[in-house]
């Protein structure tokens, strides 16, 4: 037992450190980050690259996100009576009703509850712990950065340790943009986040930004280490002033 716990203390370590930065041999550059980030050595400049890029493309999707709950609370603050069934507003509030898994077509909290940002401190914490801050087979092959699973075999490539009684493959994704879009979906729609998406509601509704820190602790359902991950995401978030990165965005995008 003593053994075990030292492991997963080394494992948290190996996470949280910067270590992980030398500690990769690249061979190729065919998916993932430019390669110019796995010719950095100097590991606060890696970190920064890292960091930046990834805000950038989490800072986007999220603007993406936004047009959509825009568009829904101009239709539904407006007289849904006036709506024409047969309307291409009509049909875009439809599709984003069964994209997201809206039960109720006209209820427009239960848009609110799941359209919505997700943290770009929340995010980037992620992506590293995920990836191993960029590095790992799954992003250079497949851009997965967030290790999205897939049971669809055309979609996905074998996880080398892959369990005898498992089934699952490791999504494949065109670039980190279509992976950080599969990602904020997967938590905004997901049953399994649900805990995600009402504390972010409850604080947009006291008049709060979403906050990185306080919802990466409703991530339990996202790692099989449970608590542990949580841990490892409040340190990360903290250890690296990943906050900066939600002020920033706030100030960016009022």
């Amino acid at each position: 037992m003593i053994f075990f716990l030292f492991l997963k203390e080394k494992t948290r370590k190996l996470l949280l450190g910067l270590c992980l930065f030398g500690s990769f041999q690249i061979h190729s550059f065919g998916n993932g980050f430019p390669s110019e980030y796995y010719e950095i050595s100097d590991i606060n400049e890696s970190k920064n690259y890292f960091f930046n890029h990834m805000y950038e493309i989490v800072a986007k999707e999220n603007n993406r996100v936004k047009s959509e709950r825009r568009f829904v609370e101009e239709v539904l603050g407006s007289n849904i009576l006036n709506i024409d069934f047969d309307s291409p507003t009509f049909y875009k509030l439809l599709s984003i009703k069964q994209k997201y898994k809206i039960k109720n077509i006209y209820t427009l909290y239960e848009y609110q509850k799941k359209i919505d940002i997700v943290p770009p401190s929340l995010a980037i914490a992620q992506a590293a712990v995920e990836s191993a801050w960029g590095k790992s087979r799954f992003v250079k092959e497949a851009s997965n950065i967030f290790g999205h699973w897939t049971y669809n075999e055309e979609i996905g490539i074998l996880p080398k340790r892959r369990n005898i009684n498992s089934s699952h493959f490791i999504r494949v994704f065109s670039s980190l943009k279509d992976s950080t879009s599969a990602y904020i979906l997967n938590l905004n729609r997901n049953l399994a986040y649900k805990s995600f998406q009402e504390k972010r509601y409850e604080q947009r509704i006291n008049n709060k930004q979403p906050d990185g820190l306080t919802l990466s602790q409703t991530m339990l359902n996202y790692s099989g280490i449970a608590h542990e991950y949580l841990v490892i995401l409040k340190d990360l978030i903290l250890l690296n002033n990943l906050q900066e990165y939600d002020n920033r965005y706030y100030q960016q995008n009022h």
